[in-house]
């Protein structure tokens, strides 16, 4: 009679939860991750376990970068892990929501969404002003970011009034924002 360990336990397990085909690459990155980290095993050591290129497991365990929003969105198939992967190469990590809200709602392909992802990351970031601003404006920002997809600009003067500015790439994209405010033009 074999003994098995707790180690061993854990690792078939594992290896029994991995070979479920309804496995979404979210949870399938959490089991690499509970094997490193249970197993102390390096990405190269699952790989090997499991009969998968290294890359492949390390590019599972990259989603889990995601904002924990985006992984729900993953795991319930209304975004790929093509798609989720895509959206990591955002230079700006706060535009990773709102842009993959806006995939979902366009029907974005990976392609079209790499493309999309090019030309945030080519806008040029507004320069830091010295005096920082305030957190209702900040906070202002942020919530018309992830109405419209797209970077917003907030700015005020010393007597309260001041203007909002909202990028676009395109006239498809100005077109897209006209929509998410209900603005028809004839």
């Amino acid at each position: 009679v074999r003994k098995f360990d707790d180690t061993t336990m854990l690792q078939a397990a594992i290896l029994e939860n991995l070979q479920r085909e309804d496995l979404s690459p979210i949870e399938e990155a959490q089991a690499y991750k509970m094997m490193m980290t249970s197993l102390q095993l390096t990405q190269e050591q699952v790989a090997k376990r499991l009969g998968k290129a290294r890359s492949a497991v390390a590019n599972t365990l990259r989603l889990l970068n995601l904002p924990a929003e985006v992984q729900s969105l993953v795991d319930t198939n209304q975004l790929s892990m093509g798609q989720a992967r895509t959206l990591l190469g955002l230079h700006n990590k706060r535009r990773i929501l709102p842009v993959a809200k806006r995939t979902i709602a366009e029907g974005l392909s990976v392609r079209a969404l790499e493309q999309l992802v090019n030309e945030l990351n080519e806008q040029r970031e507004p320069v830091a002003m010295p005096v920082e601003k305030p957190v209702f404006i900040r906070e202002s920002e942020a919530a018309l970011e992830d109405k419209f997809g797209t970077q917003v600009k907030v700015t005020r003067n010393k007597r309260g009034a001041g203007k909002i500015e909202i990028a676009y790439l395109s006239d498809e994209d100005l077109n897209r924002i006209f929509d998410v405010l209900n603005i028809t033009l004839d």
